[in-house]
C-alpha cells in the first residue's frame, strides 16, 4: 500500500498579497459589506430626517380627513331628525379634537418657525369653529322648538277643519235622507195618479161601448154629472161622434165585432183595476181598495160610471196635490244639500291647504329658506279669508283663527330664528375655508420639505454607492487576477501532461496557498494515474480471454439446445411412426397365416367356392389396411423429414403457412399427449411465405415447450391456442397464448435475456425465448411482443413479413452473437 500523500506539505511561496486563497476571497466579500454597513448607516440618518417629515405629511393628512369629517358631520348634523343629533354632533367634537391633537403633535415635534407659526393659527381657527357649532346647535335647537309649536298649530287647524267638515257632512246626510223620503212620496202620488187617469180613460171607454152597442138605452140613459166627467181628448171627441153618426150593425158580423169590441173593453178595464190595486197597496192606502171595489162592481152592474168617475177624480185631486207638494218640498231640499255639500267642500279645501302649508313649512325650515317662509306668512291672508267667510259654528270658526294666528306668529320667529342660523353658517363656511386652506398650505410646506430631503438622500447613496461599488470592483478585480492566473498555469500543464505522462511533475508545488496544494494533488494524482493505469491495461486483456470462453460456452448451450429441440422431433417421430408401422406388421402377420391356411387346403383339394372367396375377401381387406398404414407412415416421414431438413439447414424457401403449421404441430403430438393440455390451431388457409422454415419451427417449438413447462402448475391441464392471420398483403401475424398462470410484472422484460429462467431448478436453461427472440428479429426479420398478467394468461404476439430477406448465416445465426450481444455482456 503506498504510504499516504501529504498535500498540505510545501516550502515557501509567493502571492501577490502573501495570503491565501480563501483569505482573498474573504476580503472580496467583506469589503462592499463594510462599505455597504457605512453607506446603510448614512442612510440611515437621512431617511430618518425624510421619514419625520413624512410623519408630519401624513398627519397634517389626517387632519385634513378630520377636517373634513368635521363639516360633514356638521351638515349631517342640520339635516339629522332632533332625536339622531347626537351621533353627528358626538363626530363632529370628536373629528375636531382628533385635528387639534394632530396639530400640537406636529407643534411639538417641529423646529421650523413657520410651521409652529402655521399651526397655532390653524388651532384657533379650530377652536372658533367649535365655538361656532356650539351657537349652531342652541339656533336649530330653537328652531326645533318653533317647527314642533308651529306643526302642533297646524295640526289643530287641520283637526278643526275636519271636525266642521265632519258636522257638514252629518248635515248633508239628514238632507240626503229627507230628500230620498220626499222622492219615494212624489214617486208614489205620481203612480197613484197614473193608475187613477188609467183606470178613469178604461172605464170612460167602456161606457162608450156600450152606448155604441145599445143605442135605445143610451137614449134612455142618465147622463153623468159634469163633475165625474173629464174633458174629452181630442180621440175621445173623435170616437165618440163616430159612434154617434155610425148606423147600427146588423147581421153576424156586427155581432162579432161588437163581441171582440167588449172583450178588450173588459181586459183592459180589469187591468186598469189591478194597476189601481197595486198604486193603493204601495201608496199605504189599502182602505181605499174595498170603496173602489163596490163602486166598480156597480158600474160593471148598471152600466152606469157616474160614481166611479166621481171617485177617481177626487183621488186625482187629491194625488195631484200631494205631487205638487212633493216636488215643492224636494225643491227646497235639494237647493239645502246643494249649499251644504259646497261648505262641505270648503271645509276640505281649507283642509288640503292647511296640509300643504305644513309641508311646504317643513321644507322649507330643512332647506332654511328664509325668503320662502316670508312669502308665506304673506299667502296667508288668503287663507283667513277663506276661515273666516264659512258658514260654519262661531266658535269652531274662532278656534280655527285663533290656530292660523299662533302659527302666523311661529313663522316669524321662525323666519328670525332661520336668519341667525343661516349667519352662524356663513361664518363657519368662511372659518372652514380658511382652515382647510391652511392645512393644505402646511401640508404643502411638510410634503415639499419630505421630498428635498428625500431627493437629497438618494443621490448622496447613489454617489457613495457608485464609489463602492469601483472600490470593490478594483480590489476583486486584483484578487481575481492573483488567483486566475495560477490557475491557468495549472490548467494548461494538466493539458499537456494528459497528452504526455513523461514530462514530469507540474511546477508550482512550493506555493503555500490553495494552488500550490492542488499542484501537490494533481501530480500524486498523475502519479497514481500512470500506476492504473497499467494495471487496467492488464485487467483488460484478462476480461477478453473471459468474453470469448463466456460466447465460446454460450454457442455450446445453444447448440445443445438445438439439439434438445432436434431429440424432441425425433421422439415425436419414432412414436407417430410406430402406429401405422405395428398395425400393418401385425395384418400382415395375420395374411400370412391365412395364406398358409388356404396353401394347406389347396394341396388337400378341401377348397371350396365359399372358403375361396372368404380367402379373397380376407385377403383384400388386410391388404387394404397394410397399404393405409403404410401410406400413413410413408407421409409421416416425409413430413418429418421436410421439418428436420428445415431445422437442420435453416435455408429459405416457399412454403404455405397451413400446411407447414398442421406438419410441425403433427411432430409436436407426443409432446401435447404426455403434457396432457388442450391444442388449439387456427390458421388461415392460403398463406403463401418465402421464408426460413426452420427458425419459424424453432420458434413455435421453444413457445409450445415453455408453455408446458412454465404457463401451469403442477398436475394443472390448461388450454394454448395459436392463431395465424394475414396482416395486411405482406406481413402475417402468429398470436401464441395460453391462459396459464401468467408472468410476473418485474419479469416482463427480461424474459428474452440470456439464461434468465425462474425454473432453473427444474434444469430450464433460461436460452429458449432468447433463441426465439432472436430467430424472429433477426432471421425472419419481424418482432415479438408479449401480453401477460398475473393469473391472466400470456400472449406473444410474432409480426413477420411473408417474404423474408435472404440473409446470411450469421444473420439469423440462433446464437444471436451480434443482436443479443449487449444482453451477453450485461
Amino acid at each position: 500500500m503506498p504510504a499516504p500523500f501529504d498535500i498540505a506539505s510545501s516550502g515557501k511561496g509567493g502571492g501577490i498579497f502573501r495570503l491565501s486563497i480563501t483569505r482573498r476571497v474573504f476580503l472580496v466579500g467583506a469589503m462592499p459589506i463594510v462599505l455597504a454597513v457605512l453607506l446603510g448607516v448614512g442612510s440611515i440618518v437621512l431617511f430618518d430626517r425624510a421619514d419625520e417629515a413624512r410623519r408630519g405629511a401624513l398627519t397634517v393628512s389626517a387632519v385634513f380627513r378630520n377636517v373634513v369629517s368635521a363639516m360633514s358631520a356638521r351638515d349631517d348634523f342640520i339635516a339629522a331628525d332632533p332625536s339622531s343629533r347626537d351621533t353627528p354632533l358626538g363626530a363632529f367634537m370628536a373629528n375636531i379634537g382628533a385635528a387639534t391633537a394632530g396639530l400640537s403633535e406636529i407643534g411639538t415635534e417641529t423646529s421650523d418657525g413657520d410651521v409652529s407659526d402655521a399651526v397655532t393659527a390653524t388651532i384657533g381657527s379650530l377652536e372658533r369653529f367649535r365655538r361656532a357649532m356650539g351657537e349652531l346647535q342652541i339656533a336649530i335647537e330653537q328652531n326645533d322648538a318653533r317647527r314642533q309649536a308651529m306643526s302642533a298649530r297646524l295640526d289643530r287647524l287641520i283637526a278643526l277643519a275636519q271636525e266642521a267638515s265632519g258636522r257638514q257632512q252629518a248635515a248633508n246626510a239628514g238632507v240626503v235622507a229627507q230628500l230620498r223620503q220626499s222622492d219615494r212620496a212624489m214617486r208614489e202620488a205620481l203612480d197613484l195618479t197614473s193608475a187613477v187617469i188609467a183606470m178613469r180613460g178604461a172605464v170612460i171607454d167602456s161606457w162608450l161601448r156600450r152606448l155604441r152597442a145599445n143605442p135605445a138605452a143610451a137614449s134612455n140613459a142618465r147622463p153623468p154629472s159634469p163633475q165625474s166627467l173629464p174633458e174629452p181628448t181630442p180621440g175621445q171627441a173623435a170616437t165618440a161622434g163616430q159612434a154617434g153618426a155610425q148606423q147600427p150593425i146588423s147581421g153576424s158580423s156586427a155581432t162579432g165585432v161588437a163581441a171582440s169590441e167588449d172583450s178588450l173593453a173588459a181586459a183592459r178595464l180589469a187591468n186598469a183595476a189591478d194597476g189601481l190595486r197595486t198604486a193603493f197597496r204601495a201608496a199605504g192606502r189599502a182602505s181605499q181598495i174595498a170603496q173602489f171595489e163596490a163602486e166598480l162592481a156597480g158600474f160593471r152592474a148598471d152600466g152606469w160610471p157616474e160614481r166611479l168617475l166621481t171617485s177617481l177624480s177626487r183621488s186625482l185631486k187629491i194625488d195631484g196635490s200631494a205631487v205638487r207638494a212633493a216636488e215643492e218640498s224636494f225643491a227646497g231640499l235639494l237647493d239645502n244639500a246643494v249649499a251644504a255639500q259646497t261648505t262641505e267642500e270648503r271645509a276640505q279645501d281649507i283642509t288640503v291647504e292647511t296640509i300643504r302649508l305644513g309641508e311646504k313649512t317643513r321644507e322649507a325650515m330643512r332647506l332654511r329658506d328664509s325668503d320662502e317662509i316670508a312669502r308665506m306668512i304673506e299667502r296667508n291672508t288668503s287663507l283667513r279669508e277663506a276661515i273666516a267667510g264659512l258658514p260654519i259654528s262661531p266658535i269652531v270658526q274662532s278656534e280655527m283663527l285663533d290656530a292660523l294666528d299662533s302659527w302666523r306668529r311661529e313663522l316669524a320667529a321662525a323666519h328670525d330664528g332661520l336668519a341667525a342660523q343661516n349667519a352662524i353658517l356663513r361664518r363657519m363656511a368662511v372659518a372652514s375655508t380658511g382652515i382647510v386652506f391652511e392645512v393644505s398650505n402646511l401640508n404643502s410646506s411638510l410634503s415639499t420639505n419630505a421630498d428635498d430631503i428625500g431627493t437629497a438622500a438618494r443621490r448622496i447613496l447613489i454617489v457613495s454607492a457608485v464609489l463602492c461599488l469601483l472600490v470593490a470592483m478594483a480590489f476583486g478585480l486584483g484578487v481575481a487576477r492573483s488567483i486566475t492566473l495560477p490557475l491557468k498555469r495549472l490548467e494548461q500543464g494538466m493539458l499537456v501532461r494528459a497528452a504526455d505522462p513523461t514530462l514530469g511533475p507540474l511546477p508550482e508545488a512550493q506555493r503555500t496557498d490553495e494552488i500550490g496544494r492542488m499542484t501537490r494533488a494533481t501530480n500524486h494524482f498523475l502519479d497514481e494515474l500512470t500506476k492504473r493505469e497499467a494495471a487496467l491495461l492488464l485487467a483488460k486483456d484478462e476480461t477478453d480471454r473471459a468474453l470469448a470462453e463466456l460466447k465460446r460456452t454460450q454457442r455450446d448451450l445453444i447448440q445443445s439446445e438445438k439439439l434438445a429441440s432436434l431429440g424432441q422431433l425425433v421422439a415425436g417421430v419414432a412414436h407417430e411412426i410406430n402406429t401405422p408401422l405395428g398395425v400393418a406388421l401385425t395384418t400382415s402377420t395375420v395374411m400370412r397365416q391365412e395364406t398358409e391356411k388356404f396353401r394347406r387346403a389347396t394341396s388337400e383339394g378341401k377348397v371350396t367356392r365359399q372358403a375361396f372367396d372368404d380367402f379373397i375377401e380376407r385377403t383384400g381387406e388386410g391388404t387394404a389396411l397394410v397399404d393405409a398404414n403404410l401410406s400413413r407412415a410413408a407421409g409421416l416421414v416425409v413430413s418429418f423429414k421436410q421439418v428436420a431438413a428445415d431445422q437442420a439447414s435453416g435455408e429459405r424457401r416457399a412454403f404455405r403457412m397451413d400446411e407447414f403449421i398442421e406438419d410441425l404441430f403433427r411432430s409436436l403430438g407426443p409432446m401435447r399427449r404426455r403434457a396432457g393440455h388442450e391444442l388449439e390451431i387456427d390458421c388461415e388457409g392460403g398463406i403463401a411465405m418465402v421464408s426460413y422454415p426452420g427458425a419459424l419451427s424453432q420458434v413455435l417449438t421453444n413457445l409450445l415447450t415453455n408453455a408446458y413447462a412454465h404457463a401451469f402448475e403442477e398436475g394443472e391441464t390448461g388450454r394454448i391456442e395459436v392463431r395465424v392471420r394475414g396482416k395486411g398483403p405482406d406481413r402475417v401475424e402468429i398470436v401464441f397464448s395460453d391462459d396459464g398462470r401468467g408472468i410476473a410484472a418485474g419479469n416482463l422484460a427480461r424474459i428474452f435475456d440470456p439464461f434468465f429462467t425462474t425454473g432453473r431448478a427444474s434444469g430450464s436453461t433460461g436460452l429458449g425465448l432468447h433463441i426465439v427472440h432472436n430467430l424472429v428479429t433477426a432471421t425472419l426479420g419481424g418482432s415479438i411482443e408479449t401480453v401477460s398478467a398475473l393469473g391472466g394468461g400470456t400472449s406473444f404476439v410474432i409480426d413477420i413479413p411473408r417474404v423474408s430477406k435472404d440473409a446470411s448465416a450469421a444473420a439469423h445465426d440462433p446464437a444471436g452473437n451480434g443482436s443479443r450481444e449487449p444482453a451477453l455482456n450485461a
